[in-house]
């Protein structure tokens, strides 16, 4: 058996951090290509400045174009090749950092990653997830190593909209459920896949003791400090507790679901990315619901569905389709969304039992169903169900 585990070379977080980026990345050299969307590069030059103030550092800038589509990687690499550079730094949100991976990745150059937002947990992984121009799931492209340096500014982080980070702390939350199911079900990572996609016969590594036990502690720091983190955001003030969601969403979540590997949640965010226009919802909030309809798929214990139903509200993410903008959800887009997430090319195909179309498309409406069941006060707990709501069940009089 081998067991692979994978992390970024240094992790730093801290306030104002970006202020200092450059002795982080000294050793890269003295030219750096920073990869930026237009707008991160407007509000952020002036501080990049404080960090690179020697007349020897050379800094390079190359705006991301708005999609991670294997076009724009090309460009981006030619003007790479063209500008010529000692290291690459990505500095944005999760498809400006996969671009930046990838461009670091094909011109074998250290990578520095610098989130903005932590809205995923692309920021540590060694992956670039690739779309289509209509931004539609394309494929995952798996690098050879982890990002050398990942600089996490919580000031940065703090001043994002809350919504942000409420799609972060919806994909960390599937962490630990995807990874739990991958382990009982011996499944591979993906850590052995470099070079290829996700339908790579490459073989990946099996997950250790600590990648199982980061996504534990994942878990159970969102479980305690969701709450708090998302009010001290919506404040705009670095807590404690936002400090260790920002930790979690970005480190724990990062190397929990590339060490250990995911399974349906992420599958049904791949099906509503096939919906085109419609699916403007953030990738953390189609990992929410997916996780709430993974947990139906398996037939999660009642307690275990409360908990995630209770936590999803409780900070904002989307408990049925009319939160994800999708009340009005066709036969027709269900049923693409079912073909997808329920295709053997897809990651549902760790779950201990063989998907069918028929049981994904159950547990989709019976997961939004939930959520709306939640919203008006209904619990799956016998004990805390209110008394007014009818019983689904009319047991025969005796």
């Amino acid at each position: 058996m081998t067991q692979i585990f994978a992390a970024p070379g240094r992790y730093i977080q801290g306030y104002k951090e970006l202020e200092r980026l450059y002795r982080h990345i000294a050793w890269f050299g003295q030219r750096f290509l920073i990869i930026t969307s237009q707008g991160r590069l407007d509000s952020l030059q002036q501080t990049l400045a404080i960090s690179f103030d020697k007349p020897e550092h050379a800094l390079r800038y190359a705006v991301f174009e708005g999609e991670v589509t294997r076009a724009e990687v090309q460009r981006l690499c030619a003007l790479r090749e063209r500008l010529g550079c000692d290291g690459v730094v990505g500095v944005g949100g999760g498809k400006v950092l996969d671009a930046a991976k990838a461009v670091a990745q094909q011109g074998r150059l250290p990578l520095c990653i610098v989130p903005t937002v932590v809205s995923n947990d692309a920021p540590t992984s060694a992956l670039s997830v690739l779309y289509h121009p209509d931004g539609a799931f394309d494929d995952v492209l798996f690098h050879e190593r982890s990002p050398d340096v990942v600089v996490v500014d919580t000031w940065i982080i703090a001043q994002a909209p809350v919504r942000l980070l409420v799609a972060g702390i919806g994909d960390a939350l599937a962490t630990y459920y995807e990874a739990r199911t991958c382990v009982q079900g011996d499944h591979d990572n993906f850590l052995g896949l470099a070079g290829g996609g996700l339908q790579s016969s490459a073989g990946g590594g099996k997950p250790t003791l600590t990648s199982m036990a980061i996504a534990q502690l994942c878990h159970q720091v969102l479980q305690a400090d969701a709450v708090q983190a998302v009010r001290a955001c919506a404040q705009q003030q670095v807590t404690k507790a936002l400090n260790r969601v920002i930790e979690a969403n970005a480190l724990m979540s990062g190397i929990g679901f590339e060490s250990n590997g995911v399974a349906t949640a992420h599958a049904v965010y791949c099906g509503f990315s096939e919906l085109g226009p419609r699916a403007t919802a953030y990738h953390g909030e189609y990992v929410a619901f997916g996780t709430l309809v993974m947990l139906v798929l398996e037939g999660a214990p009642a307690g275990e569905l409360d908990g995630l139903l209770r936590l999803c509200l409780a900070v904002g993410l989307p408990v049925c389709f009319a939160d994800l903008g999708l009340a009005d959800l066709s036969e027709q887009e269900l049923q693409r969304v079912v073909q997808v997430a329920a295709s053997p090319q897809q990651t549902s195909r760790v779950e201990p039992f063989d998907v069918t179309e028929w049981e994904m498309r159950a547990a989709l409406l019976a997961a939004s169903d939930l959520g709306e069941f939640y919203k008006k006060g209904g619990s799956v707990l016998a004990s805390s169900a209110s008394p007014r709501l009818p019983s689904v069940i009319r047991h025969e009089q005796r």
